[in-house]
């Protein structure tokens, strides 16, 4: 059995989970993947036992079982962890958490989110324009098929990296982490690709994007650098990205 702690509930459950899985729990995890290698079940999603292996082990540090991880609840995608979209809203409500969808239509979906220890509140959005202009709208996909489920799983995958990425950790929403390879065009931008795991949007409270956008552009400007190495730098110290941003936008609204 596994043990009682690595699977309790959300709120505390990382900081108090041993960060390596004992002796009992890896025997488990061994039979688990050895029996889900011989039932076939999971042929089309793995390849073999250290497949599955690692997707509870992921599921693990987000305290899901490992049968919800392996049927539909997570995927591992280039080494990246992808988790379904009622997956991750399960483990943002699981968290004592709050969202709500306040727009869901074929071109667009917006989320409020309400974190319950702080009552902190933030909205997010995502629409098919943003698809086709980040160049992942393909003909015959899921875009084209079913584009309110795509709008709603992205736009809940940006609100919790934004306001709940202690629930998600470093997960993606499923079907991100192949569309991340997409070319993804700035405005006034020509032809570069974006540092993948993120778009210039979740660098800036949605209030002030338009003018992240213009501060995006002014450091690249200003740097000398391209897209990809300007948005891996504003990934590397959020805090201080967010004080600069601010002087820059007190000072050019003065």
């Amino acid at each position: 059995m596994i043990s009682e702690v690595a699977i309790r509930p959300q709120s505390n459950e990382i900081s108090l989970r041993s960060h390596i899985p004992s002796e009992h729990e890896m025997a488990v995890y061994h039979t688990i993947s050895k029996q889900a290698v011989h039932s076939k079940m999971y042929a089309n999603n793995f390849k073999d036992e250290s497949g599955i292996m690692m997707v509870m082990l992921a599921a693990r540090e987000l305290g899901i079982q490992p049968l919800q991880a392996l049927n539909g609840g997570l995927n591992l995608i280039n080494g990246k962890v992808e988790i379904s979209a009622r997956m991750m809203g399960a483990l943002i409500r699981r968290a004592g958490h709050k969202f709500k969808t306040t727009e869901s239509t074929q071109t667009g979906c917006t989320i409020v989110g309400i974190r319950g220890d702080t009552g902190e509140s933030q909205s997010a959005s995502f629409t098919v324009a943003e698809a086709q202009q980040a160049g992942i709208f393909k003909a015959g996909g899921g875009w084209t098929k079913w584009p309110k489920d795509m709008c709603y799983a992205r736009a809940l995958s940006r609100l919790a990296r934004q306001l709940f990425q202690d629930v998600i950790g470093i997960g993606y929403v499923e079907g991100e982490i192949q569309e991340s390879h997409a070319e993804i065009i700035l405005p006034e931008e020509e032809h570069e690709t974006v540092y993948p795991e993120r778009s210039v949007e979740d660098f800036f409270k949605p209030e002030d994007v338009e003018l992240g956008k213009q501060y995006f552009e002014v450091v690249r400007k200003h740097m000398g650098w391209d897209a990809a190495q300007t948005m891996k730098e504003f990934s590397k110290d959020l805090s201080e990205l967010q004080v600069k941003f601010n002087k820059w936008k007190e000072k050019n609204s003065a």
